[in-house]
Parts: C-alpha cells; structure tokens; sequence
C-alpha cells in the first residue's frame, strides 16, 4: 500500500474530524470555562504590586503557558478522542496507511489549538464585557496585554549570546515535544501517557543534574576558551536534533505496532 495519498488521506481526516466532534467541541468549552475563571479570579480577587485592582497579567501569562504547553505536549493528545478499545478498533480497520493514521492522530494538537485560542478569544470578550457590566473602569483585553508584552519585547536588542539561547530553547521544545509523541505511543494508558512521560523527562533531567555537578569535566568546560564552547554549543545542538528526530521514528514504529487490547505498554 501506497504509505501517503491525499485523496485517501483527506477521507481519513473527514472521518476522523466527523468522529471526535464530540471530544473538540467539549475540550473547546472545558477551555472556555477555565479561562474565563482565571481571568475573573486574577482580575477581582487579586491586585498588581502597586495595589491596583485589574490584575492582567498573570492573565496573559496564563494564555501563553496554556499555548506554549499545547504546543509542547500536543502529541500527548493523539489518542484522547479515542474513548475505549472499540475505537481503537475502528482506527486499526481503516482502509488507510499507518502513516496517513499516524499523521491525522498527530495533527490532533493542530486542531486543538485554533479551536482553544479561539475559546481564549470568547473568554477575552466575556471578561470585558462582565468588568463593564460592574462598571470597573480598569478594564481591558487580555490579548492587548499579550500583544503588549511582545511589542516590548521585539524592541530589545539581541546580542549573540541571546541568539544561542534561543537555537538552545527552540531545540529544547522540538525535544520536549518529541519526547511526548514517543510517550503517546510508548504508554497505553490513553489519559495519562502524558503524566508518565513528564515523569521520565524529569527523571531524565535530574539524573543529567547528578552527573554534571561542579566537580564534573562536563562543568569544568565552561572555564574554557569561547570556540571550544561554540563547537560543544554546535555538537549539543546536533546530537538533540538526532535525538529528537530518532523520538519521532520511534513513535512512528510503536504506532503501527499499536494493539488494541494489551498491556501498559507497546512493546
């Protein structure tokens, strides 16, 4: 079988959209609500450092976690709108190729987050809307405070050093995100397979910690010459993207050899 064709891919996804309806339009609502009451509780219940009342931005730091979060954790999401082994039947009988199911379970994250920043968006115009009914002469949008905080940003001067740190975070997020997409399909337990990676990933971090405490060679490199840290900067940067790239596989191949009834893991 052909492993990508666009016709039978877009049934794939026609079926797919129609099928977990249900799941989109509740985990948009859940979002809504949740929102709504974060923006209600910082704005009313809390004050700025200067005491006034309209306290936006942990609002808009909210807003961006949630975005970031689902960005990062998104392929966590694959098998959420799968409720039980029936549908996992359902997608395992299919007539499409592993990879155009894997691709449309994937994409599960993509779709969620429009449909979640639109949800950011209704909560947005609700919480204005009720700060006027109360008459509150501070109100304001969430979103003018994010846009706000970016165009503060943006004027800021990057050196070369703050360069680095950003290939170094991007890389980061790319791992963190592949690490999820392989805990999806590593994991059988479809709610909490996220939970169990962002174990691993800790336990991961903390052990990397032990072993690169300061008396370690790792530390000491510091201490050395800038074009040696460049070339260790260069050697890091390619070894994560391998890595992350090997997650990726990985997930693929548990995916195909994804089983209805089995037990805590796909191995």
């Amino acid at each position: 079988m052909i492993q990508f064709n666009f016709h039978r891919f877009k049934k794939l996804a026609r079926w797919s959209l129609t099928n977990d309806k249900r799941y989109y339009v509740k985990a948009t609502l859940q979002i809504l609500v949740v929102m709504l009451l974060v923006f209600l509780f910082f704005t009313l219940l809390t004050r700025t450092n200067g005491g006034r009342m309209g306290n936006y931005g942990p609002c808009a730091f909210a807003v961006m976690f949630m975005i970031i979060g689902t960005i990062i954790v998104g392929p966590a999401y694959m098998f959420y709108s799968l409720e039980g082994k029936h549908d996992r039947q359902a997608l395992t009988m299919l007539p499409a190729s592993n990879f155009e199911k894997y691709i449309m379970r994937y994409a599960t994250w993509m779709i969620m987050l429009p449909l979640w920043t639109m949800a950011f968006l209704v909560a947005d115009v609700l919480q204005y809307f009720i700060h006027g009914l109360l008459g509150h002469d501070y109100q304001t949008f969430v979103l003018s405070v994010i846009i706000k905080f970016f165009n503060d940003t943006s004027r800021t001067s990057i050196s070369t050093s703050d360069s680095y740190m950003l290939v170094s975070i991007t890389i980061s997020f790319l791992w963190f995100h592949s690490m999820y997409a392989l805990g999806a399909n590593f994991f059988r337990t479809r709610k909490f397979n996220w939970v169990l990676t962002t174990l691993i990933i800790i336990l991961f971090i903390v052990l990397t910690a032990l072993l690169t405490r300061e008396d370690s060679t790792i530390n000491q490199i510091s201490q050395l010459n800038w074009r040696v840290s460049k070339t260790i900067f260069m050697i890091s940067c390619v070894i994560y993207s391998g890595w992350t790239l090997l997650n990726f596989w990985l997930s693929y191949r548990l995916f195909c050899r994804n089983q209805v009834i089995g037990k805590l893991v796909n191995i």
